[in-house]
């Protein structure tokens, strides 16, 4: 609670309010001392400063108490005034709802003043003040309270949302379509989204759903079913924490055996308010699942894994800079293949993790490392072969050397850094099944950030058959990534505008790829392998006050020492803008010309690809239209078709949608396409047309 006061230029008498007291449901200011000192500026910070004589001092506003056990999101606040007080002090009253001047909704009258927020406040904590202004311009707050707002007695907040949308379809024009849809098909799709909790404890619920008349385009064959969904707990307290999450998520492990492994399950997590100590605990089912046909995802144990994570910071004096962390899953499940007679192969796997995570130098300098081991039964459990155990480690050094430095009034952010990774051949895990085995790597890299430039470089050494096994070949991958942006800041013109080149901005991307054999298999001593591809983008463009323009060149380069494969080069140049003609039409050309050069065979294949779509507003708010035109043209020594496509939807808005009032709108849409090419033999018709009718519904759910 703080206010600015005026300056004093002379002795001027003033008071303090210097005490507060508990009024009902929140707190009241008190106690006045009167004293004369000379200052010539004055700032108050949560005392009431003002000259004396200037405003009475002899009366106390209340807060009335709410008549329930707590004072709800849409309950009147009433202030109690003294009944004799002047009329005259009436008007000069002003009341504020966390800084916000809502006098405008108070109803002031003999005795009291009500005021009716004009939304449901939200649940927590706010601030009343009642201010007197003076004639003289002088500020006297007679009363400030904190308002707990709560749901109930045992819930503070409480609050649910949700985004509702469908639209029904009737096909009122079709032609060359071998197989079209039902002439009137209904899909619905929307999120929703419900949270309850208190000082010390949270629930949350999130998902989404989706229906379609069309059984076979529904999950699952039904017609209506929810997809993923998520089910949180959470409480906390001054010494510890702990949660629970049903339903499709994500644990947050990452680590050589698990990473980015979002699953259905259930995972419990619990540890110390210090963050000392963490756990979690999971179970989840080792596909991806939609639909409610496996609610919770673990009832199977062939298709899911268990398993736990451990982080530790054992130095008291540097619990913010070191923490290990220890991991171990084991289970069952598939990674795709399939057996004798198509049956799906259902692996077993098990393994472990541990890593050391460290920062130095307040934060700037980051060492961490890894070492895992898996067992994987790559036949299947129970079949043929043993299972594989296979190891991991990881290595990554980042420095950030001018951290929270400045050049120029802008931060810089330079960070480089060296990694090593080494993965063995035979190492795969269920809970990390993109990881890629059979590689050791080594990686320079450096992120700069300054300003109106940024700019990062990767280079990758990679070698396989980890191994070193007789009848694998051995490969060495050279992989180079730069990506640079320049943005240079424009100053406007005296009249606003920006000058004749705009806002511009300029890229460059360069990619090197560079694989070599340095040892064949003794299985397939011939076999070779040597080829090196490129590609170079730059791209450009501008913005400008009522358009902008993007343009973009690619170089792409694929040369085989090995004769393997056709020699290549790749050219791609793309063009496009967007001009607001008028506040009613937008305009969106596009033009893109590609040239493949096939060396060895001497061929040569061009396309042309223009495009140009529309935004045009009729009636600003109930009647847009849409159009868009597309052309592909192909010329050179290939034998394919032309095409050429038009499509658009006019949209008349009846009713917008907002909070808890439905949103209705009817459109007109559809398309047309022509394929055409006299050597292009095709078992579709050249035309093919659809057009629709559509009532859309949308309703945002809101409480």
């Amino acid at each position: 609670m703080k206010y600015l006061r005026r300056g004093y230029q002379q002795a001027t008498p003033f008071v303090l309010g210097i005490g507060q007291r508990r009024v009902g449901d929140g707190f009241q200011r008190f106690g006045l001392i009167s004293s004369t000192i000379l200052c010539t500026t004055v700032l108050a910070t949560g005392l009431m400063i003002f000259p004396q004589g200037v405003l009475a001092q002899d009366w106390v506003p209340e807060l009335q108490e709410v008549s329930g056990e707590t004072r709800g999101r849409s309950d009147p606040i009433i202030i109690a005034l003294p009944g004799d007080l002047d009329s005259s002090v009436l008007s000069r009253l002003a009341v504020e709802l966390d800084d916000i001047d809502v006098t405008a909704f108070a109803v002031t009258e003999p005795g009291r003043i009500t005021i009716n927020p004009p939304e449901a406040l939200s649940t927590g904590e706010h601030v009343v003040r009642l201010i007197e202004r003076g004639e003289d311009g002088s500020i006297l707050e007679r009363g400030a309270w904190f308002l707990e707002i709560r749901h109930s007695e045992l819930i503070r907040d409480l609050s649910a949302t949700a985004d509702l949308a469908g639209e029904v379809n009737g096909r009122v024009l079709d032609g060359g379509i071998d197989t079209p849809p039902q002439h009137v098909t209904a899909e619905s799709g929307g999120n929703f989204e419900g949270a309850a909790g208190d000082e010390n404890w949270r629930v949350s619920l999130q998902g989404n759903y989706l229906y379609n008349s069309q059984l076979e385009l529904g999950l699952d064959n039904r017609n209506f079913d929810f997809g993923e969904y998520r089910l949180d707990g959470d409480f906390e307290n001054e010494d510890f924490f702990a949660g629970l999450t049903a339903g499709n998520h994500d644990t947050g492990i990452d680590s050589l055996i698990m990473s980015g492994f979002n699953r259905r399950g259930v995972s419990l997590r619990a540890g110390t308010a210090d963050d000392r100590i963490s756990a979690t605990a999971f179970m989840l089912r080792t596909e991806s699942l939609v639909g409610t046909r496996h609610v919770l995802g673990i009832s199977h144990d062939e298709d899911r894994i268990e398993g736990a994570s451990v982080s530790v910071r054992p130095i008291e004096a540097l619990q913010d800079n070191i923490v290990l962390t220890g991991t171990y899953y084991n289970g069952e499940g598939s990674d795709g293949g399939f057996g004798i007679g198509t049956e799906e192969v259902i692996n077993e796997g098990d393994g472990w993790s541990v890593a050391a995570d460290t920062l130095w130098f307040d934060e700037s300098l980051r060492i961490r490392g890894e070492l895992a081991e898996a067992t994987f039964d790559f036949d299947g459990k129970d079949e043929g072969f043993a299972a594989e155990t296979a190891n991991a480690y990881s290595v990554l050094a980042s420095l950030e050397p001018f951290r929270g430095a400045t050049l120029g009034d802008s931060i810089v952010n330079w960070t480089f850094g060296v990694q090593r990774d080494q993965v063995d051949t035979f190492f795969q895990s269920l809970a990390n099944p993109s990881l890629q085995a059979d590689r050791e790597t080594t990686t320079f890299f450096t992120d700069f950030f300054w300003d109106e430039f940024a700019a990062q470089l990767r280079v990758d050494h990679q070698l396989n058959n980890v191994d070193d096994l007789d009848f694998l070949p051995t490969d060495r991958t050279i992989n180079v990534y730069f990506n640079g942006n320049y943005t240079p800041f424009v100053e406007p013109l005296e009249d606003g505008s920006l000058p004749w080149y705009g806002q511009p901005f300029f890229g460059l991307t360069v990619s090197v790829n560079d694989i070599e054999r340095v040892e064949t298999s003794s299985d397939f001593p011939e076999d070779d392998a040597d080829n090196q591809s490129r590609s170079v983008t730059l791209s450009t463009g501008s913005s400008y006050e009522t358009w902008s323009w993007n343009l973009s060149h690619t170089l792409y380069t694929f040369e085989d020492q090995t004769a393997f494969s056709s020699d290549s080069i790749n050219n791609n140049t793309g063009l496009s803008g967007y001009f607001l003609i008028q506040d009613w039409l937008t305009l969106s050309p596009s033009v893109q010309y590609d040239v493949f050069e096939d060396k060895d065979l001497g061929k040569t294949n061009r396309t042309i690809n223009l495009g140009i779509s529309s935004d045009i507003t009729v009636i600003p708010e109930v009647l847009t239209a849409s159009l868009s035109y597309n052309m592909n043209v192909r010329t050179g020594d290939g034998d394919t078709p032309d095409s050429s496509s038009f499509g658009g939807e006019v949209v008349w808005t009846l009713r917008d949608p907002e909070p808890n009032k439905l949103g209705i709108a009817l459109a007109f849409n559809g398309f047309i396409q022509e394929t055409r090419n006299d050597d292009f033999e095709s078992l579709e018709d050249d035309v093919q047309y659809q057009a629709f009718t559509t009532l859309r519904l949308s309703l945002p759910v809101s409480y």
